[in-house]
């Protein structure tokens, strides 16, 4: 942090004989005595160090004067010498030099800067040898950078100089003037002036823009007389147009390229009339090729649907397909699985698989209504023992079928030393292990039980009589219907199931076959559930024979179809419900005539001048409303980013400032502190508010009182050192609490204790009892603090 040590002054202003003072390692500084005793010139003195200038020296005398105005006596040069030190070394000394016997126009008010030389040194300089300070001039962009304050001699007496009446006139100025002067406080003021400059450049090229106007309408003029059609009276006739073609009515605004472009449009309509049936050739062959190169999306969905009428029939076709093959193939699927469950267990039932057959067999299962009730019964309540039976008797009868399934058993050939699938013995014969099963089912059917004995009996009886013609039944419907339910309808609706849209678009495309090509019908799908297992072979075949129906010429035509096409539509002309043109031959003729007569005119050296007078200007125009639209958007882009900059900027300081005003204003009877308000919307000028509430509409200085407003005024200033602190950490304050009362006073000096103890502070009263209080409240809180009785230093110097 950079701070003040000594100060040497030397013949300014009141101060005639020399006088120093050294404010090295004290925290406040504080000058008391009467009025005129010299406070407010150390005030000045080191403003003129920091800036070269004194803001409150105002220009408002431009007369002659016999002497400078901040000079104590003028037949004697000004010194002073101001030392800025780093804790306490020595940074940079700047001096101040006024030359002595300075009168007339050099002593003007209004020009009192220029007799001010100001210098540096890097050490402190006695009187003797100032001089040699004298040889080395201030660099002020060093000076700025070492405090970190580029805008240093716009912003000291806002950031660290409090004025009492001109800090104060500050928030007189109306809401927007003192946003200019926060512009310099913001650091905007010089992006302000370029953007100012910009829309002084883009007011000059509008009037440059439009003194070009006239200029180029006057010439546009001549060379429309230029162009007027002219030629001997007895040949005046031919020049008329035809009066079929309004563009030409009046061409006389026409340029020679614009001209050559109609004759060459006219050239084409003349060939079509002349050529009609290669022309309507030309006509079909584009549709031709525009069929077979940008509608094969179209010509595929012909291949594919072209066999039905209308969508409504398609999507009827489609969902009743549909419909039918999933109902057939859910019922092969539980035939399926009824298969299957025999075919493993043939001999075996139970009341899960009944419930499928009374499902799927209705009228079957109802004949065995009874029998299957008695099933049921008895296999609730049958004993666990023959439960068991029954089930080892089946599972040995499903064993013995599938085992003769397996050796492919045939009862009229003879088998020997054959194993029997139970035990794995070997029997002698086939017969011979039949025979020995069979006395071992009548070994089992023998323990079972009355009930189980009835339960074997019906389930052998259910099996036979209703399950195995079931079985056969529903073999044969899977054979019969094999190819049907293996059918891919999923791959058929992929191909066939196209949008409404697609369709009407196929339909246009079939029509336009139908009157043009002819049938095509043996490449399309016969069968709406036929899907073809090459389609693009299929179009390229379609493609070619559709070529080959292309027209032939006998001589090569002038223009392409589309060029003729946009001929007519450039000469205005289109066919009538005839097909035919409101134009002839004879009209064609007079109208070439009427251009040819144009364009030779125009191809003139005096036409052709005027005409690239003409356009230079138009070009000098364009290029001229090009920029001036270029250096209004950078204006608006310079613009935008200073508001948005300083809305940011005044948000930092906005918080700050209330919570130290809320200190130094303890007794406002609304109890708060004071709102800064600036710009919400994008489109609002800039402007800059201080509020006593925040919805209070009035500026505060309407509506404080003048105590109040010192408050606001070194509130604002303490607030920006505490959001944009700078390098130099000393506050001059000038006469604070002259309009302060006791609580504002007492709160002011609480809060510069505890909240900016970092500072040095230099401050001035009139009344030595405030200097006493603020003596004694800095030493309360253990800092520094160095009182100056002012009317005692001037006894001091004056000895």
């Amino acid at each position: 942090m950079i701070k003040l040590g000594r100060m040497l002054i030397d013949n300014f202003k009141s101060f005639k004989e020399p006088v120093e003072f050294d404010f090295t390692g004290n925290d406040l500084v504080l000058f008391d005595g009467p009025n005129g005793f010299g406070k407010t010139t150390i005030f000045d003195a080191i403003e003129l160090c920091f800036t070269g200038k004194i803001s409150r020296v105002k220009h408002t005398d431009s007369k002659n004067k016999e002497d400078h105005i901040l000079k104590g006596d003028n037949s004697k040069s000004t010194t002073i010498q101001l030392e800025l030190l780093d804790d306490t070394s020595t940074l940079l000394v700047i001096g101040i030099h006024i030359p002595a016997n300075i009168s007339g126009e050099a002593g003007r008010v209004a020009k009192y800067q220029n007799a001010i030389e100001r210098f540096e040194a890097e050490m402190w300089q006695n009187e003797s040898v100032f001089r040699e300070l004298s040889k080395k001039k201030l660099d002020e962009g060093k000076l700025n950078n070492l405090l970190e304050n580029e805008k240093l001699e716009k912003t000291f007496t806002l950031f660290n100089y409090i004025q009492q009446e001109e800090t104060c006139h500050f928030l007189k100025l109306d809401e927007s003037k003192r946003h200019q002067e926060i512009s310099y406080l913001f650091g905007t003021i010089e992006e302000k002036n370029k953007a100012d400059k910009l829309d002084l450049l883009s007011a000059k090229l509008k009037k440059t823009i439009d003194d070009y106007t006239p200029l180029i309408k006057k010439e546009e003029g001549e060379l429309v007389q230029l162009s007027k059609p002219t030629t001997e009276a007895e040949d005046s006739e031919s020049i008329l147009s035809s009066g079929k073609i309004a563009l030409f009515s009046d061409l006389s605004s026409s340029t020679l390229e614009q001209l050559e472009a109609y004759k060459n449009s006219l050239e084409g309509v003349e060939w079509l009339i002349k050529n009609n049936s290669a022309y309507e050739k030309l006509k079909f062959n584009y549709f031709l090729n525009k069929m077979t190169t940008e509608r094969t999306e179209q010509l595929e969905n012909y291949l594919k649907v072209g066999l039905v009428e209308n969508y409504e029939e398609l999507t009827k076709k489609l969902n009743k397909h549909s419909l039918i093959w999933r109902k057939a193939k859910k019922k092969a699927d539980v035939y399926s699985k009824l298969i299957r469950l025999f075919d493993d267990k043939p001999n075996s039932l139970s009341e899960d698989i009944l419930d499928i057959y009374k499902e799927n067999f209705s009228s079957s299962y109802d004949v065995f209504t009874t029998d299957i009730a008695t099933f049921l019964s008895l296999s609730k309540s049958n004993s666990s023992l023959g439960s068991l039976l029954i089930k080892i008797d089946d599972s040995r009868k499903n064993l013995l079928s599938h085992y003769k399934e397996h050796i492919g058993y045939d009862e009229a050939k003879e088998y020997q030393d054959i194993p029997c699938p139970l035990c794995g013995d070997m029997k002698p014969t086939g017969q011979a292990l039949l025979d020995e099963y069979e006395e071992q089912s009548k070994f089992f059917s023998d323990q079972l039980g009355d009930n189980d004995k009835l339960l074997k009996i019906l389930t052998e009886k259910l099996i036979t009589g209703l399950i195995v013609p079931s079985i056969t039944k529903m073999r044969n419907y899977l054979s019969k219907y094999q190819n049907y339910l293996n059918f891919d309808l999923n791959r058929v609706n992929k191909h066939k199931n196209i949008e409404k849209s697609d369709f009407e678009s196929m339909t246009k495309i079939r029509t336009w076959l139908e009157s043009n090509i002819g049938d095509c019908t043996r490449f399309i799908d016969n069968k709406l559930l036929v899907v073809n297992q090459n389609y693009d072979e299929t179009q390229e075949q379609l493609i070619t024979f559709i070529n080959s129906h292309k027209k032939q010429f006998s001589n090569e035509p002038l223009k392409e179809y589309l060029q003729l096409k946009q001929d007519l539509k450039t000469l205005g002309l289109e066919f009538d419900e005839n097909e035919k043109l409101s134009i002839d031959l004879n009209d064609i003729d007079r109208d070439f005539s009427l251009l040819t007569r144009l364009i030779l005119q125009q191809s003139s050296s005096s036409y052709k001048a005027k005409s690239l007078k003409v356009s230079q200007l138009k070009a000098k125009l364009e290029k001229l409303k090009l920029k001036r639209k270029e250096i209004t958007a950078i204006s608006k882009g310079y613009r935008d980013e200073i508001k948005a900059y300083e809305k940011g900027v005044a948000k930092h300081i906005a918080i700050p400032l209330f919570v130290y005003s809320s200190k130094i204003l303890q007794s406002r009877p609304e109890g708060s502190g004071i709102f800064l308000i600036t710009p919400t919307k994008g489109n609002e000028k800039g402007f800059m508010k201080f509020s006593a509430t925040p919805n209070d509409s009035h500026d505060a200085w309407n509506t404080m009182s003048s105590g109040q407003l010192a408050g606001v005024v070194i509130s604002f200033m303490l607030a920006m050192n505490k959001v944009y602190p700078s390098k130099l950490s000393t506050l001059m304050i000038d006469d604070p609490v002259q309009t302060m009362d006791e609580v504002n006073m007492a709160s002011f000096v609480q809060m510069m204790r505890y909240e900016f103890p970092e500072l040095q502070i230099l401050l001035s009263t009139h009344e030595s009892k405030v200097a006493n209080y603020f003596h004694y409240k800095y030493s309360q809180a253990g800092l520094k603090s160095f009182p100056i009785n002012m009317k005692n230093k001037r006894l001091e110097s004056i000895n």
